[in-house]
């Protein structure tokens, strides 16, 4: 593994997990839509690799990535926020052209379950975890964020 992209990085901990994991220098391509964002990720990730690291601000589906140059491109708490079908094939559509034959991409992300049972035990347990964040308060406002700003898709989607 050489070449990794980190996609809406926030601070940049799946790359640092990564970058800890795999104990390797890789280079990192970091993708925020924040700038503030990005600075403090490209601060963390330094202190992990000798790899080049370079950072694009942006909606990903904009950015200009050379195709067929990852090895690894991550995805977590980030695609749950596109809206509709168009957004979701214009995203994976841009993903898997980045992605080096025999890449991969590793999704983290709120998802749904097309298992109606597997669904709401996973809603019960987030449910939960929110509650011994925040209390009964916090979890629902959480919910109320998600049903209004958040459009998660099966795995499968």
């Amino acid at each position: 593994m050489r070449n990794v992209l980190d996609i809406g990085c926030g601070a940049g901990n799946n790359s640092i997990r990564l970058l800890t994991e795999i104990g390797l220098d890789v280079d990192c391509d970091l993708c925020d839509l924040s700038e503030p964002m990005l600075i403090r990720a490209q601060e963390r990730v330094a202190a992990e690799t000798t790899g080049i690291i370079r950072t694009f601000q942006g909606d990903i589906r904009y950015l200009p990535l050379s195709e067929k140059s990852y090895d690894v491109i991550l995805a977590a708490a980030v695609l749950h926020h596109l809206r509709n079908d168009e957004d979701w094939e214009a995203t994976f559509s841009k993903i898997f052209s980045l992605l080096r034959p025999g890449g991969s991409l590793w999704i983290t992300d709120l998802i749904s379950h097309e298992h109606r049972g597997v669904d709401q035990l996973m809603w019960s347990r987030y449910a939960g975890y929110l509650i011994e964040q925040g209390g009964r308060r916090y979890q629902q406002e959480v919910f109320d964020y998600i049903d209004k700003e958040d459009s998660p898709r099966p795995v499968t989607y």
